[in-house]
Formats: C-alpha cells, sequence, structure tokens
C-alpha cells in the first residue's frame, strides 16, 4: 500500500491564513493611523511654539512692537511682518525664523491678519495661520479643531 504525504497548505488552511491576516492588519492600521494624526498634531504644535517665541523675542527687542508694526498699537502691515520675521533687520537683529512653517494640516504657510480682538479664528479662511494684532494671538487656521492651539 502506498502512502502520499502532501507538503503545502490545502485551501481551507490558505483560507484561514488570509483571514487571520486580514484581521491582524485590521486592527494595525487603525494604530498606524492614530499616530500619524499625532505626529500631524505634535508638529503643528512645535511650529506655533516656534513662530510665538520668535514672535515674542521680536517684540522684546523692538519696543513692544509684533513684527510689521510701526507701532506697539498700530497694525501690521502683511509684507512688513513676514519680512521683519524671515530677514535681518536694519538694526542688525534677526532673522527670527528662516520661513514661516507649513501647517501639517492643509500644507499652507499663509497667514489671516485681523486687528480686532473680539475675532476669533474659525478655521475656514483658507489660510495655514491666523494673527490678531490686537491680542497677540497667533493660531493654526486650517479646521475650528485646530484653532484652539
Amino acid at each position: 500500500m502506498e502512502t502520499h504525504e502532501k507538503n503545502g497548505l490545502t485551501w481551507t488552511e490558505m483560507f484561514v491564513v488570509v483571514v487571520l491576516l486580514g484581521i491582524f492588519s485590521a486592527m494595525a492600521v487603525p494604530r498606524f493611523s492614530r499616530a500619524s494624526q499625532q505626529a500631524r498634531l505634535n508638529n503643528l504644535i512645535s511650529d506655533l511654539q516656534e513662530v510665538r517665541s520668535q514672535m515674542e523675542l521680536y517684540r522684546i527687542q523692538h519696543q513692544d512692537r509684533f513684527p510689521g508694526q510701526a507701532d506697539a498699537c498700530g497694525q501690521v502691515d502683511r509684507d512688513l511682518f513676514l519680512k521683519n520675521l524671515t530677514t535681518r533687520c536694519e538694526d542688525g537683529l534677526g532673522p527670527y525664523l528662516q520661513q514661516i512653517p507649513r501647517n501639517a494640516y492643509n500644507n499652507l504657510d499663509t497667514i489671516t491678519f485681523v486687528g480686532d480682538p473680539a475675532v476669533r479664528p474659525t478655521g475656514i479662511e483658507g489660510t495655514g495661520w491666523w494673527f490678531n494684532s490686537a491680542t497677540g494671538q497667533f493660531r493654526a487656521c486650517d479646521c475650528a479643531e485646530n484653532t484652539r492651539y
């Protein structure tokens, strides 16, 4: 009597392996997705801290004026704001930033400027950042949830 030994997997065994791999990957993908989302949020917060600290340094070194302000209570000039932060000033100070960072969520480096202390960002302005010269708040502007940072 001859016996044949089979090597390999049967279709049923192969199906079980594929199902198990599918289950394991379904459990792992959300973890990677959450980690990616957390990394983007950490990047956003880090960029905000960097810009805010450099703006504060500018204010300390320039008689309590924000970048782009001719006087402490005046409106902020958009072009001068960027120039003051990213180039060396006439007084030899700076640059404070190499460039305005891109928002990690919408990849924009543009800024909405407002001068009313009652105005808050909505997240639908279509820019990466939001700056209120009346209050000194510099915030994310990519979605309503991230405007709280």
